[in-house]
């Protein structure tokens, strides 16, 4: 699909979207999540932060959010192909404005189409509700892998 028919499809969706019933905050968290998937197959690093709050901690190894945009754009330079895949996504209304949302998730990285490395990590990520839903924190353990 070119760019132009992308955009296109894009904006279609996105008016659609908003002129329909809002979805349930569930629903808005995992699509968060899922964007920032695609985003990351796509290579786009904007898209992968657009959800961190300005506030955003990666807990794990203390990271505030340029340090991930400087992580995340490190990663994409030494791997042509970056992949992520999510599992079990398990999203809990904490208040009316924090969710909790943990699940599972395989990042593959390579230059070839057989990726070249593999990690599984177990992830726990805060959100709390601005205007949307934001990412404030992630902690995440590595399960397997190097």
């Amino acid at each position: 699909m070119s760019v132009p028919s992308r955009i296109l499809l894009t904006a279609l969706v996105t008016l659609l979207l908003a002129c329909g019933p809002r979805l349930p905050d569930e629903d808005r968290i995992r699509n968060a999540l899922q964007r920032m998937t695609q985003a990351l197959v796509d290579r786009e690093a904007s898209t992968v932060l657009e959800p961190l709050a300005e506030d955003f901690v990666g807990e794990t190894w203390d990271l505030d959010r340029r340090a991930l945009r400087l992580l995340l754009r490190r990663e994409m330079l030494a791997h042509d192909r970056l992949r992520a895949r999510l599992f079990d996504i398990e999203v809990d209304l904490l208040s009316p404005e924090r969710a909790s949302a943990n699940f599972q998730v395989l990042l593959t990285g390579g230059s070839g189409l057989v990726p070249s490395e593999g990690r599984w990590f177990q992830v726990e990520t805060g959100w709390r509700l601005d205007d949307d839903w934001k990412l404030i924190s992630a902690r995440w353990e590595n399960v397997i892998g190097r």
